[in-house]
C-alpha cells in the first residue's frame, strides 16, 4: 500500500481522462474518485479508475455524454435517460434535480434509465443531507449476486444508500446487498488478503473466503441470506420500473460488462413539516446513548453511520490516501498518452517520499522520466 495526496491523484487522473473529455468535466470526474478514496471509500474510488477507463475505451460508457435527457414527469416524480453516458457525472445532475424538486414539493423523486457505474452511492445521498433533505438513492447491477436458492449469479448486489441532515454532520450508509461490495474484493485480492468467513463462491460452485476466486466467478453471496436476496430483486424491480429501464437480468453478467443501470434518488424536505431542532435534539440524544454502550472485548464501541467520515477525510489529508501500488501504477500508465509504461517493483527497503512535516509518506513506483533519488519535497 503507497500514500498519495489527495491533489496529486487528481491531476493524474485527469490526464488520463481529457483523453475522453474536455479538460473540465476530466478534472471533477477525477475529483470525485479522489474525494470517494479520501473519504474512505476505497472499494468505490481510485481502484476504479482503471476499469472506468476501459470502459470507455470498449464503449460500455460513451464519455460524450456527460447530462441526461428528460423523457417523462408528473409533479415531482420525473423520469430520464443517461444514454450510457458517463455515470457519476449524470449522477450528480440527478442528485440536484431531486433536491430542486423536493425543495418546491416537499418530496420528490428522480429515477434514471440506461447509466453507466456511478461509482458510491454515498457520494449523492451525503449531497442531499448536506443541503438539509433526506437522501435515498439505490441503482442495481450487472448479475453478480446469487440469488437465495441458487449457486448461479441472477440478480445484482444492488447497492442502496440513506443519509440523514444533521449539524455536527450529515449521516450516511451506504452498502451494497452483497456481504463485501465487489470493489472491496478488488482490494483485498490485490493485497493478497483473505475473508474472515466464506462470502461467495469459487468456479466450480464451492463456498470460499478467496477474494480472487470471487471476483473471477462473478458469484457473491447475498448478505443475510434469504433476506438480502429479497431486497437486492425488490430494488431491482423498483428501480427498473420507476425508469423503464433495465433489470439486472438485462444488464447481463459481469463478463458482459456492466452497462445501462437503473438508478432512483428520492430527496425529502423534513423542515417543510417538522421542528428540526427538536428532531435534532432528539436525533443527538439517540446517538449519545449509542456512545455510552458498553463495547464488546476488543471493539470500539458503536457509532451511528458515517460518523466518522470528517476524521477519515482529514487523516487522508494528512497522511495521504492509501491505494495499491497495482492500481497507481495503472493510473501513471493510464496519463501517459504515447504508451509508456511505469515500472512498479517491490523493494526490500521501501523508499519514501518525506512531505514538509517530516512524515513518511511510503512510494513503491519508479518514476522512469525521474532520478533514482527521491525528491524530498515531494509529496504523494
Amino acid at each position: 500500500m503507497i500514500y498519495v495526496q489527495y491533489d496529486e491523484a487528481v491531476r493524474e487522473m485527469a490526464k488520463g481522462l481529457t483523453r475522453f473529455m474536455g479538460e473540465e468535466d476530466a478534472k471533477h470526474f477525477a475529483e470525485i474518485f479522489a474525494g470517494n478514496s479520501l473519504d474512505g471509500i476505497y472499494s468505490h474510488g481510485m481502484n476504479r479508475y482503471p476499469r472506468y477507463i476501459s470502459d470507455m475505451e470498449s464503449g460500455l460508457c460513451d464519455p460524450k455524454v456527460t447530462k441526461a435527457e428528460k423523457v417523462g414527469g408528473f409533479g415531482a416524480l420525473e423520469v430520464y435517460d443517461a444514454h450510457f453516458g458517463v455515470g457519476p457525472l449524470i449522477a450528480e445532475q440527478m442528485t440536484a434535480r431531486a433536491i430542486e424538486l423536493a425543495k418546491a414539493h416537499g418530496i420528490a423523486c428522480v429515477a434514471l434509465r440506461n447509466n453507466s457505474h456511478w461509482l458510491r452511492a454515498g457520494r449523492y445521498g451525503l449531497t442531499m443531507a448536506d443541503a438539509g433533505l433526506m437522501g435515498i438513492c439505490f441503482t442495481n447491477t450487472c448479475m453478480n449476486l446469487t440469488a437465495w436458492g441458487t449457486l448461479e449469479p441472477s440478480t445484482g448486489n444492488n447497492p442502496i444508500t440513506f443519509a440523514i441532515p444533521r449539524e455536527k454532520g450529515s449521516l450516511v450508509m451506504d452498502m451494497a446487498v452483497s456481504q463485501y461490495a465487489y470493489g472491496k474484493l478488488e482490494i483485498m485480492a490485490q493485497e493478497g488478503k483473505m475473508l474472515d468467513t466464506p462470502c461467495g463462491y469459487d468456479a466450480d460452485g464451492n463456498p470460499t473466503c478467496d477474494p480472487q476466486k470471487i471476483c473471477e466467478s462473478g458469484r457473491m453471496m447475498p448478505m443475510a441470506m434469504w433476506k438480502g436476496s429479497a431486497l437486492s430483486i425488490m430494488l431491482d424491480l423498483c428501480a427498473s420500473m420507476l425508469s423503464a429501464g433495465r433489470t439486472s437480468r438485462m444488464i447481463g453478467l459481469m463478463s458482459d460488462g456492466e452497462k445501462g443501470m437503473s438508478q432512483v434518488f428520492i430527496a425529502i424536505h423534513p423542515a417543510a413539516v417538522v421542528d428540526m431542532k427538536a428532531v435534532e435534539a432528539q436525533m443527538e440524544e439517540t446517538i449519545a446513548f449509542l456512545h455510552s454502550l458498553p463495547p464488546i472485548e476488543g471493539g470500539c464501541g458503536v457509532h451511528a453511520p458515517g460518523e466518522g467520515l470528517d476524521r477519515t477525510r482529514a487523516k487522508n489529508r494528512e497522511n495521504g490516501i492509501p491505494v495499491t501500488e497495482e492500481t497507481w501504477c495503472k493510473i501513471l500508465e493510464l496519463g501517459r498518452l504515447n504508451g509508456q509504461k511505469y515500472e512498479c517493483k517491490s523493494r526490500q527497503k521501501t523508499v519514501g517520499v518525506i512531505d514538509r512535516k517530516e512524515k513518511t509518506v511510503y512510494s513503491n513506483i519508479v518514476y522512469p522520466a525521474l532520478s533514482e533519488e527521491p525528491d524530498r519535497n515531494a509529496i504523494f
